[in-house]
């Protein structure tokens, strides 16, 4: 077998793990008297660089909602309705085609044991996720992907392979809801981390560019694909068994919130370098509850999507009913003017709060939603119109109005348009632009595309609106004027003209509503817009 070195990033949050676990705890925020607004945004001391304009004041805003006649939901890979796939069904391709085959379904969400895909060091088996990429991808949607290395599968001792914890890694024994045991990794242990690291920077190098994928959880950190350090979830929290698990990782693996913090910084390092080109998913449950978990999520989640930007989704787990988690939503109406945000949905919510739910999601700004299969199959009405009013709302929903072209122009001159869009959605459509070593929130361009009369195009102008797509936002008018160069050899004569909004590294083609016609809009990537002679 070959033998591959174990990996550490560099850096101070690696090197942070090696430090003793009586490290002072961290500074947390104190809110003045009347300064609600500060707390509902606190900002801890960092031990890391922070620029203070990066700071901000939330400010909750209701989703100002616009309808036009015949407008139907749209379908990009960043947002929709995700079914969820449990682990124990991933084998029952009748399910997953099912679920697949309802138009308002864009893609699963599943989460896999990191014990299946490399059952021993640096063999792996990629059966079961090559499997699900091909479903998806013969129906053209897409795959929320998350890894756990503790408490998804219940049958097995662990979710992290025997033979890590063979190599020396850490662990402690616990048991679940019925009495079996399972053994979690310590998650910190520095036997157990370069393993992950290896088995991530592999995961990216077969996966990183596979169109199917919609994103990619940041895990590893913590139990069942969350941030959450004990493998105790639910509503209200089981404190007796939570406590069963936090005393000895505190008493006998030094488990401090400093230490957290600095752990998953080092996690969430480990994902954009294995994956330089896909998006990734941070799903915001505080490491552990009450004010200093929460204060530990705020660090965490400042330090990921301040240095990577929009290609951390984050997405808040286990919504199983309309109140907002307060941790949780202050993090994602802090971020969502830099990135795309979502809900995780579990089966047992009731009809009357996914009804409330819906609104929630509008105002909070969410581009999409993980459901369980027994919500998308309902047939009570109050559940069905739910779905249907998110769906139509949710995320970027692009129309495009109107698009003004001259009767002629002379090759090489200046092609003057005039614009005019309209987005339906709760969010704008952000695009990522590389600053250093940060994703910033950008534009989509606008293509131009001149074809003959054999539908070959000769001619591509392309165009970044002067309100890029970024602050598109619903209730505001979007019109601009644009001026587009000519080849100067472009041959003189007639040519047919196409409008799309495309992403200029991969050339795909965002789904847009083509209103320019007195018929309902139509979902569509390249529109007609009329046609352009160029004279000499």
């Amino acid at each position: 077998m070959m033998i591959r070195p174990l990996i550490f990033l560099s850096g101070a949050t690696a090197f942070s793990l090696l430090l003793s676990a009586n490290m002072p705890t961290a500074v947390y925020a104190k809110p003045e008297p009347k300064e609600w607004v500060k707390y509902f945004s606190p900002m801890p001391e960092k031990n890391y660089s922070l620029n203070k304009n990066q700071d901000r004041v939330i400010k909750k805003k209701g989703f100002k909602r616009i309808e036009i006649t015949g407008a139907k939901p749209l379908s990009n890979k960043e947002l929709g309705f995700f079914a969820i796939v449990p682990l124990e069904q991933l084998s029952d391709t009748t399910l997953i085609n099912r679920l697949l085959d309802k138009p308002e379904v864009n893609g699963l969400s599943v989460l896999l044991p990191w014990h299946d895909l490399e059952p021993k060091e640096d063999q792996f088996d990629w059966t079961k996720l090559d499997n699900l990429l091909s479903l998806v991808k013969a129906k053209g949607k897409t795959l929320i992907l998350r890894i756990s290395t503790c408490g998804a599968d219940k049958e097995a001792t662990s979710d992290t392979p025997d033979w890590v914890f063979e190599a020396g890694a850490k662990s402690l024994t616990y048991k679940d809801e019925s009495g079996k045991e399972h053994k979690m990794p310590i998650f910190w242990d520095t036997t157990y981390l370069p393993r992950w690291n290896n088995f991530i920077q592999a995961l990216g190098k077969k996966y990183d560019k596979n169109p199917a994928l919609h994103s990619v959880g940041i895990t590893g950190g913590g139990a069942r694909g969350s941030m959450q350090i004990v493998p105790v979830f639910g509503s209200p929290l089981n404190k007796e068994r939570y406590e069963e698990i936090e005393k000895p990782l505190v008493a006998q693996h030094g488990m401090t919130q400093r230490q957290l913090v600095e752990h998953w910084k080092y996690v969430g390092d480990i994902f954009p370098k294995a994956f330089p080109n896909g998006r990734l998913n941070l799903d915001i449950d505080p490491p552990t509850p009450n004010r200093p978990g929460q204060d530990s999520l705020d660090e965490i989640s400042d330090y990921l999507v301040y240095r990577y930007g929009e290609r951390i989704y984050l997405t808040r787990q286990n919504v199983s009913d309309a109140k907002h988690g307060f941790d949780q939503y202050r993090v994602l109406l802090k971020f969502r003017p830099d990135t795309l945000t979502g809900y995780q949905v579990t089966p047992d919510i009731t009809v009357a709060e996914l009804s409330k739910l819906e609104k929630n999601a509008l105002d909070d700004g969410v581009s999409f939603v993980e459901l369980p299969a027994n919500l998308l199959d309902s047939q009570d009405e109050a559940v069905v119109k739910a779905l249907a009013d998110l769906r139509s709302h949710i995320g970027y929903q692009l129309v495009s109005q109107k698009v003004q072209i001259p009767g002629d122009v002379k090759a090489g001159d200046v092609l003057k348009i005039n614009f005019a869009f309209t987005n339906l959605g709760n969010a704008s459509a952000m695009h990522p632009v590389r600053n250093l070593d940060k994703d910033d929130a950008g534009s989509y361009k606008v293509q131009i595309e001149l074809r003959d009369n054999n539908d070959k195009p000769v001619a591509i102008l392309l165009h970044t609106p002067a309100v890029p797509t970024n602050k598109w936002l619903s209730g505001k008018p979007i019109t601009w004027e644009g001026d587009l160069k000519t080849p100067a050899k472009l041959k003189p004569g007639e040519y047919n003209v196409y409008l799309s909004l495309i992403e200029p590294e991969t050339k795909r083609k965002l789904e847009i509503l083509n209103a320019l016609t007195a018929d309902a809009p139509k979902a569509e990537t390249s529109l007609s817009v009329g046609k352009l002679k160029v004279i000499q």
